[in-house]
């Protein structure tokens, strides 16, 4: 079993309201792939992630909602959020491209119309996220993310593998409402 989804089984249980449906998610801030059911949802600094229970379309892509505190994990050199064990980060300053190391690797790309995409790679999952040990060769959690100019989240998208290298699932979140996760 992957690490990643013992980990929101335990967490799982002592969960929020639980979300039936993607249409059902009331949320200021909601980001969702419509296709696998999945979606982050935010109001004010608390999370709920998961699938969504009427719109799960295969067991792989069953994953339990959990709920938590949106943690800032900024610091001199980055802006930062972290919903669980994504963490989102865009540089401050300049440069046209920075690498962020507490806890997942996250190569960090100025785009040319200003914002930023983000390239996370963990390959163990803890207690308090991505661990800061990287191994290539076992990835357990993949995801990229883009934030817009104004710091702004705008998607997501996440792979998920098993022990032996199978990709289990893929998630491709977007934001769907008027407002977004800001990092800054």
């Amino acid at each position: 079993m992957n690490p990643m989804i013992a980990v929101l089984i335990v967490a799982s249980a002592l969960c929020c309201d639980t979300i039936y449906s993607i249409n059902g998610l009331t949320s200021p801030v909601r980001y969702v792939d419509k296709q696998q059911g999945y979606f982050i949802g935010i109001e004010k600094n608390k999370f709920t992630i998961g699938t969504a229970i009427d719109d799960i379309k295969k067991s792989s892509n069953d994953l339990p909602q959990v709920d938590g505190p949106v943690e800032d994990c900024s610091s001199r050199g980055f802006r930062c959020r972290s919903i669980g064990y994504l963490v989102f980060a865009i540089q401050n300053g300049r440069r046209h491209s920075a690498e962020y190391t507490v806890g997942p690797r996250i190569l960090i790309k100025r785009l040319s119309n200003g914002g930023w995409r983000g390239s996370a790679t963990c390959s163990m999952i803890t207690r308090s996220g991505c661990a800061r040990h990287i191994d290539v060769n076992k990835l357990v959690v993949a995801y990229q993310y883009e934030v817009s100019p104004a710091g702004i989240l705008k998607s997501v998208k996440i792979q998920n593998w098993d022990d032996s290298g199978k990709l289990l699932s893929n998630q491709n979140l977007i934001l769907v409402s008027e407002i977004g996760l800001k990092l800054n």
